[in-house]
């Protein structure tokens, strides 16, 4: 080593000397650190020369590895001085686009005020939160200063935070790393979440949303006491956001009765709001965060909880959103393979399944899908594919995917082929029926929710839904048939599935709500209520159940009991829940409850005759859809002689007229004058062309081929109605024209300018109760026996 030629250490300038401690080297080592970590022949320009060329035109320190390296430990001057102009920057971006907060926020933390020396904290999020559009600025304090967010009156979490491995500092971005904290800093604290996941029901549901009922049942799930355990502040904002919606789904299915009292001090409805409205602002919309199973189930989990809560476009939105996730990661083509997770500790045993995902996706979107009158997002059913170890449930719940599809497609068909396709379907759907026993049909006993186990529990419950799903297909499927002309006897099979279909989800919706009082839970079955007691009741405008025999009286009552106690059960869960959409449920179901009472078919209702002079004048009933118009039932009208001639639409051609009767209407195009007739009949208003309205398409369309009448002046200050007729007469005979002489015309709807003014595209329910869903019922109801559209 004497005559090893010793490296000296480059001291920088301005440091003090030092007496460095040598270090033991390998014989001939002569690099120096710097050309040894960039991997490079250490070359000196002369024998006596102290610094290697390489360090010499870098200007680096030239350390000798006889010497301990201390370059990770000294700071790039210039990489300071860059990393601080960066920072500098984002503040004044910051600062451009959120001034007032921005502002507010860097002074309280800056300079505190002098007067008081208690902490400043921000703002609270105030309850009106909940409906109007979020604080988001004092939500996201933490994103715009270094600072942390000052802890809420909930104390500080029981369990102690798990260290972060090193592959989670690694995997992590340093750009969303405020992100994980703000998300983190908004969950509950521990003793929260023990009593949310103790308090809700919900827990064993939302754990194996997105699994086969097949792995639930073999334990190849998430336990659901995952929920309890608070994920690490370093952990990728995927999964903090997923915990944030399973909290905020489980909280949304609390019992009303449940008693139940947070440390974090806001109500329930106040938190879910701003646990959703944080992660879809900052992960659901981020393209780099969602592309892992848990922003997926974000996604997922964020529709769920929107249509629950009744906003079914917002949920049918962030649906679409997850599908296109779907699709880009190749979801659809993954089989059986679990997706890609962005928890590095996670159990890959319990991961979700590629293929179980998607058909979930499916199946959700092509519900709402139906619900709201849309196309579906894919045609891909791919998922029903033969598998072996399916449970006879799974396969069943496959075919509904199908079926509902299927129905979409259908409702867009024209012409004779959309009753053969319903023939079709129908088939389907009785294969499907079979595919499972014939006991799976019975209703569960009521011990089967109590004192069971969870799977026992799930597995009822899954029983309920599948046979409320089964027979809200029948009756949609089938409605468009249910006002046919009752003397055409094929008609009659389409009626009667519709009416017993309504009675057996009448059923099972009541004991489903016997057992679980939250109106936020399972919503869907809600919706069924209202479909199947609206056509059960629409039902009984056929004169052949008006009859006053023993055995149609008997069915009638048992029918109006049955219905009274769906309205009742709507009722009592709107007390409890405060609810507006069970309100407006059962209000409807009120309204139409007189179509019951045979008296009232035969003279039109409370004495007033059936010579109505005007069209709704004196109806029966009247049922006011928000934003679409009003439908009067008038069971024992006549149509007026006098019918006055009408322009059609400004978007559409004029037609030939054609009388029928002493009745004028219009004829239609020839595609469309075999599938819709088309008469109006009207009320003393003069109809002229009238201007397009881009709003009318917005939410309720009717198709192309079917005229509007419009009155005159239409320039939105007027009341006049467009009115449309749907007689119980009606024939399908070649040209499309129903004898309007020989039926009265059982229900009429009108709709005017006034109505047009449509809330915004995704509003919520409080602002838009039933979201376009009592459009797309009455539209389908209508859709092949109206005379005027």
């Amino acid at each position: 080593m004497d005559g090893e030629r010793r490296l000296p250490v480059r001291i920088p300038d301005g440091a003090p000397p030092r007496e460095a401690k040598r270090r033991k080297v390998r014989k001939g080592t002569r690099s120096c650190w710097e050309c040894r970590r960039r991997k490079i022949r250490c070359i000196y320009a002369s024998e006596d020369a102290l610094i290697c060329a390489n360090c010499e035109s870098r200007g680096a320190n030239c350390v000798s590895q006889e010497f301990a390296d201390e370059q990770a430990s000294t700071p790039d001057r210039r990489v300071t001085q860059r990393l601080g102009r960066v920072e500098e920057m984002l503040e004044k971006l910051v600062e451009k686009i959120m001034p007032d907060s921005y502002t507010a926020s860097r002074g309280r933390h800056m300079s505190p005020s002098p007067v008081s020396a208690e902490p400043v904290h921000p703002e609270s999020v105030d309850c009106p939160f909940a409906v109007g559009k979020p604080p988001m600025f004092d939500v996201l304090a933490p994103l715009r200063s270094n600072s942390k967010a000052p802890d809420g009156p909930c104390p500080t979490r029981d369990l102690p935070t798990p260290a972060p491995s090193p592959h989670e500092i690694t995997v992590l971005c340093n750009k969303y790393t405020r992100i994980a904290r703000t998300l983190y800093d908004l969950l509950p604290c521990q003793q929260d979440v023990d009593t949310i996941a103790t308090a809700s029901p919900a827990g064993s549901f939302i754990i194996s949303f997105f699994s086969r009922y097949r792995d639930v049942a073999a334990g190849q799930i998430e336990d659901p006491s995952a929920i309890r355990v608070i994920p690490s502040p370093s952990s990728h904002p995927a999964v903090l956001a997923r915990r944030l919606m399973q909290l905020t789904n489980c909280m949304q299915q609390i019992q009303p009765t449940t008693p139940m009292k947070l440390l974090a001090g806001d109500s329930t409805r106040c938190l879910m709001a701003k646990y959703v409205s944080v992660v879809s602002e900052l992960v659901a919309h981020n393209d780099d965060l969602i592309g892992y199973a848990e922003g997926l189930e974000t996604l997922a989990l964020i529709s769920l909880y929107h249509a629950n809560a009744g906003n079914l476009r917002k949920a049918w939105l962030m649906l679409r959103r997850a599908l296109s996730v779907a699709q880009l990661m190749g979801v659809d083509r993954w089989g059986d393979k679990p997706l890609k997770s962005a928890d590095p500790m996670v159990n890959p045993s319990t991961l979700i399944k590629a293929q179980a995902f998607w058909f979930r996706l499916n199946f959700v979107d092509r519900y709402l899908s139906l619900l709201l009158g849309l196309p579906a997002g894919t045609d891909d059913n791919s998922f029903l594919a033969d598998d072996p170890n399916d449970e006879p449930t799974d396969k069943l719940e496959k075919q509904h995917t199908v079926v509902m599809g299927a129905i979409i497609k259908r409702n867009t068909s024209k012409g004779e082929a959309s009753f053969s396709i319903t023939q079709a379907i129908d088939y389907d759907l009785e294969a499907a029926a079979r595919s499972v026993a014939s006991d799976f049909w019975q209703l569960p006993q009521i011990s089967s929710f109590a004192n069971t186990t969870s799977i026992e529990r799930m597995r009822a419950v899954t029983q309920l839904m599948l046979q409320m799903n089964h027979h809200n297909l029948l009756i949609l499927l089938h409605l468009p048939y249910m006002l046919r002309d009752p003397k055409e006897r094929r008609w009659d099979y389409s009626k009667a599935t519709c009416i017993s279909s309504s009675r057996q989800l009448l059923r099972t919706f009541l004991l489903f709500r016997q057992t679980n009082h939250s109106s936020n839970a399972c919503r869907h079955t809600d919706y069924g209520a209202l479909t199947a007691s609206m056509t059960l009741l629409l039902g009984y405008l056929d004169p052949k159940l008006q009859a006053r025999d023993p055995a149609t009286t008997s069915q009638r009552e048992a029918d109006r009991e049955l219905i009274q106690e769906a309205r009742d059960k709507l009722e009592e869960m709107a007390k409890k829940n405060d609810d507006k959409l069970a309100r407006d449920a059962a209000c409807i179901i009120g309204r139409l409850l007189p179509l019951l009472n045979p008296d009232l078919m035969a003279t039109g209702g409370g004495g007033q005759g059936g010579n109505n002079e005007g069209v709704g004048e004196h109806a029966a009933i009247h049922l006011e859809i928000p934003y679409l118009g009003t439908i009067n039932i008038n069971p024992s009208a006549h149509i007026h002689n006098t019918q006055h001639e009408v322009q059609p639409h400004a978007h559409t051609t004029p037609t030939p007229k054609v009388n029928t009767g002493g009745s004028t209407t219009l004829a239609l195009p020839t595609d469309a004058a075999k599938t819709t007739p088309l008469s109006v009949s009207l009320n003393h208003n003069e109809y002229a062309d009238f201007p397009s309205c881009p709003t009318l398409s917005t939410d309720w369309s009717p198709p192309s081929d079917q005229q509007h009448p419009t009155p005159v002046g239409g320039d939105g200050a007027g009341e006049a109605c467009h009115t449309l007729s749907f007689p119980m007469g009606y024939s399908d005979n070649p040209n499309g024209f129903a004898d309007l002489n020989s039926f009265p015309p059982m229900m009429q709807f009108e709709w005017s300018q006034a109505q047009l003014a449509h809330p915004e595209l995704a509003a919520e329910a409080d602002d838009w109760t039933f979201q376009g869903f009592d459009t797309t019922y009455f539209e389908s109801l209508f859709s092949s026996g109206a005379q005027g559209l």
